[in-house]
């Protein structure tokens, strides 16, 4: 009698990675049912299961033996299967980061977009350059290149200045926006022709006193002018093996 192999975790749960699946159908089917078997006997919670999009053959069986989809990539299936009533399975990622630069020149003048998508329905919504992060993307390495792409304007990051959390994202998704401080490094405006319909230095009064702009932008805008926000720390090396976070403090 032949199992699939996988992976035990310390929350209960096993994962049977595309490396262990066996090269036939028939033969998955066998070792699946069998090792379903298994995992209950040893008190399994929750077997994960990732089928590449090359062994997509493999799906019905899954489905059949009562796994549903949890998340996907462009070349993968993962599949998850509760063994215990009432385990608790963790969601997959349900928020997207968007980020968003506050420029203000030694004219005080703040730097403004206005998007094609818009222009017609909000005429009046100047607000900041910005947009998503891409994955793996720090907020001061993504902000830099949103305000970069969409105006041609240079930065220097500097710090973070608040964030926003609404419920109403892309796909169904919660949202965080960071408002990131940058320091402009050059002046000529070239807009992103594909996304923006125009953008221009804004005078910060003339932003200020505008009835028509944004609230909320008006008010990131005042809280920046007010305090200086968070700052990047960069923590000793002791602290991480690696260089994938960012730490911001005051």
């Amino acid at each position: 009698m032949s199992y699939l192999s996988s992976a035990n975790n310390q929350y209960g749960g096993t994962y049977v990675s595309p490396e262990d699946l066996p090269d036939t159908k028939s033969a998955f089917v066998s070792q699946l049912n069998e090792s379903i078997k298994l995992w209950q006997s040893h008190k399994i919670k929750v077997v994960w299961i990732k089928i590449p999009t090359n062994r997509a053959e493999l799906l019905p069986q899954v489905y059949k033996a009562g796994f549903v989809n949890h998340h996907c990539g462009i070349d993968f299936m993962m599949l998850t299967l509760g063994l215990e009533e009432g385990t608790l399975i963790p969601p997959f990622a349900n928020h997207t980061i968007g980020v968003g630069g506050l420029v203000v020149n030694d004219k005080n003048e703040l730097l403004t977009i206005r998007e094609k998508a818009h222009v017609k329905t909000y005429p009046n919504n100047w607000k900041f350059p910005g947009g998503m992060l891409d994955p793996y993307e720090h907020f001061e390495q993504g902000v830099k290149r949103e305000v970069l792409e969409e105006t041609g304007i240079s930065t220097e990051f500097q710090n973070v200045i608040g964030f926003r959390h609404h419920h109403q994202g892309q796909f169904t998704t919660s949202n965080i926006y960071a408002v990131c401080r940058l320091k402009p490094l050059s002046s000529e405006i070239v807009i992103q022709e594909s996304e923006i319909a125009d953008a221009k230095w804004f005078p910060v009064d003339e932003y200020l006193a505008d009835e028509k702009i944004g609230k909320y932008n008006q008010f990131i805008l005042k809280s920046a002018l007010k305090y200086p926000g968070l700052k990047s720390v960069n923590l000793p090396s002791y602290m991480s093996s690696d260089n994938d976070y960012e730490v911001f403090m005051s």
